[in-house]
């Protein structure tokens, strides 16, 4: 690619970038939302065109009117958001758009599938109904219908952030695998342990702009970060809660329908509390059942001092959740950040029936400054927000409702290395205020980093509590994968 550039109404996101790619390499593509990634992506995916420059295949001018045209130029993309049909099944979401080879044959698209799964080492039915699947799951989906077209390119746009450690391992073999055979691979990732690992080139943007490309080897961490963010980021992981030994909430006994059994841990006001473990283990349905989204019972749940029976509205108890996948239920994102805070706390601005839109105007200009929300006006529908800017209008809405605890589920995802920080510190400054934190994530740094215990999860069960020094990510794999330590 060459002197790419792209302007969108007010916004350039693309200014004269040159980009190249070799045959049979790894090349990250780095930089924080809002950098022009995506936009570089959708420009050689065929969803854009560029309003200048040019893109070159082997060789030939190209530009590409849809996305049907680079597939056909063996081209395929694994996208950062799930675009999967959620009524059909896992086989029939892989051969959507490529299903002439098969004739139309249900039966030779479900054979060729459930091959294509297993040596892919996914562990998912090839005839599961794709509303069944949770975000990991799907994700697994979507990296198995890129690798189905046989693709000369193919580009990776946060392909691990919603799967786990071991799963992470198994597609980096394949990364490797792919390479032998000639693929090129664009690989974006807010995760830089994992560029070092599977990179042999880097690519920064940094507000539309090149900042520069390299060898993997001729970057350090540090160097990567400051070209993405501008500045020096000292502490990635920034940790000044103050533990006590006053407990904020226990629950004895949980379960949840087929994924959680007899479940108990407690928190303590100041604490970090992490739940870790692989795809399945349970470890998002600890959440979502003590929330009230999944049927669940427990003997005793202590929030606070006084006991609770499980229930569908636990929110007004005081007991919050950020969940996993923002945009299907953190957000309304056809609506405005006005209106997505307001949501849950309507009460606070409704008198007589009827909403006072002067008072939650000024409500949500004070919650935008405080979590700092990047937003050109509060009236900015939410979708078109970076990943970083809606997890903060997540956080700031069910904030706003004052909690006792919150469940912050994979909190990080999908976001940029300069808004990960300011998730943390929020982390802190809440475990400070009292409320207590329970911090569940796949990515084990941060939760090596930022948790004082750590709960592991294995097949639906408590594999056991570590705390302080016990918590390394060799502890935490060998109890997430069923070893005794």
């Amino acid at each position: 690619m060459k002197k790419i550039t792209k302007t969108f109404p007010g916004v350039v996101a693309l200014k004269n970038v040159d980009f190249d790619l070799y045959e049979g390499e790894v090349h990250a593509l780095l930089g924080e939302n809002g950098a022009g990634k995506s936009t570089l992506i959708k420009i050689i995916s065929g969803v854009h065109k560029p309003d200048s420059g040019e893109m070159i295949i082997n060789g030939k001018k190209t530009l590409f009117s849809n996305p049907t045209e680079a597939i056909k130029e063996g081209i395929a993309t694994i996208h950062q958001e799930l675009n999967l049909f959620e009524e059909l099944t896992v086989f029939e979401n892989i051969f959507v758009g490529n299903i002439e080879k098969f004739t139309f044959s249900k039966f030779k698209m479900l054979k060729f599938a459930e091959r294509l799964l297993n040596e892919l080492g996914f562990p998912i039915r090839a005839e599961e109904k794709i509303k069944n699947l949770n975000t990991s799951e799907k994700q697994l989906v979507s990296i198995a219908k890129a690798l189905s077209l046989n693709a000369k390119i193919i580009i990776m746009d946060e392909p691990t952030a919603a799967i786990t450690e071991h799963e992470t391992i198994r597609l980096f073999e394949i990364i490797k695998d792919l390479k032998k055979k000639g693929i090129s691979i664009i690989f974006i990732s807010h995760r830089l342990e994992e560029v070092f690992e599977i990179a042999d080139r880097v690519t920064v943007l940094r507000d539309g702009v090149l900042i520069g490309t390299g060898k993997i080897e001729e970057f350090s961490k540090e160097k990567l970060i400051k070209m993405m963010v501008g500045r020096k980021i000292e502490e990635m992981y920034p940790k000044f809660n103050v533990i006590t030994n006053k407990e904020i909430f226990r629950i004895e006994n949980l379960m949840v329908g087929n994924y959680v059994r007899d479940v108990s841990f407690n928190v303590n006001r100041g604490e970090i509390f992490g739940i870790a473990g692989l795809v399945g283990s349970g470890k998002l349905e600890i959440a979502l059942g003590i929330y009230g989204y999944l049927r669940s019972k427990w003997e005793k749940l202590v929030l606070d001092g006084k006991n609770y029976l499980p229930s569908k509205n636990m929110l007004k108890y005081g007991i919050a959740l950020v969940p996993e996948d923002r945009k299907q239920m953190g957000l309304v994102l056809d609506l405005d950040v006005m209106k997505n805070i307001i949501l849950p706390n309507v009460d606070e601005v409704t008198k007589f029936g009827k909403i006072s839109w002067k008072k939650s105007k000024m409500i949500v200009q004070e919650e935008v400054e405080k979590y700092a929300v990047k937003v050109s006006s509060i009236k900015q529908k939410v979708k078109t927000l970076s990943g970083g800017n809606q997890q903060k209008v997540v956080l700031s809405k069910v904030l706003r409702k004052r909690p006792k605890i919150i469940f912050l589920v994979e909190p990080t995802r999908g976001i940029d290395v300069g808004a990960k920080v300011e998730v943390y510190n929020i982390v802190n400054r809440l475990a400070n205020e009292g409320v207590g934190v329970v911090f569940i994530s796949s990515e084990l740094p941060e939760i090596v980093s930022l948790c004082d215990r750590v709960l592991v999860m294995h097949r639906g069960r408590s594999m056991g509590i570590l705390e302080k020094d016990e918590i390394n990510q060799e502890n935490i794999l060998k109890l997430a994968t069923g070893v005794d330590i």
